[in-house]
This record gives C-alpha cells, sequence and structure tokens, in this order.
C-alpha cells in the first residue's frame, strides 16, 4: 500500500525517541544535582526532611547564630519557593526561628 500502509508512523517514533530523550537527560540531571548537594538521589526527600526536623528540635549551632534572623527566614523562604519543603513545614521552621531570638 503506497502511502498509508500499517505500521508505527515515522512522527510518532521520532517524538517517543525525544520524549525519552528528554526523561533520561532530565534524571540525569536531577541525579547530578542532589549529588552535588550531599544527598542521596534515592532517598533525598527522606534525607531532607530529617535535616528539616533535626533543625526544629536542636538549638541552633553557633554558625547559624552568626545569621541574622532575616537571613535565616529567607533561606527557610527560599527552601519552600523551590518546593523543598511543605507550608506547613516553613510555618513550623518560621516559629522556631523566631522563637530560637
Amino acid at each position: 500500500m503506497p502511502g498509508g500502509g500499517p505500521g508505527i508512523p515515522g512522527w510518532f517514533i521520532a517524538l517517543f525517541v525525544i520524549v525519552a530523550l528528554a526523561g533520561i537527560g532530565t534524571s540525569i540531571w536531577r541525579y547530578s544535582v542532589l549529588r552535588s548537594g550531599g544527598l542521596n538521589p534515592f532517598v533525598a526527600k527522606e534525607q531532607l526532611e530529617a535535616r528539616l526536623n533535626q533543625t526544629l528540635t536542636t538549638p541552633p549551632s553557633p554558625r547559624a547564630q552568626g545569621k541574622s534572623i532575616e537571613q535565616r527566614l529567607a533561606e527557610l523562604g527560599e527552601l519552600h519557593a523551590r518546593g523543598v519543603i511543605t507550608d506547613e513545614e516553613l510555618a513550623a521552621g518560621r516559629a522556631a526561628i523566631i522563637a530560637w531570638e
């Protein structure tokens, strides 16, 4: 059958390959960003939650105390803006920072 035989169209195969390569590229990029941040890419969410809980339950280190309240609140706001922490975690973190000052 000329021009329209059965089978998978060439444009569909090309689109599939492009989407697959984009997915692989995104995964590699995410892996490298997490590794450079000192996180295990397979359990990054759990590691971040543990760090946040530790931060909220222990007094700030002398290094952290050297930062102003505005700097620490700004860092917390940046984490929230990037989607690393939830609204509830943001509120708890802000309360803890203000309570320690």
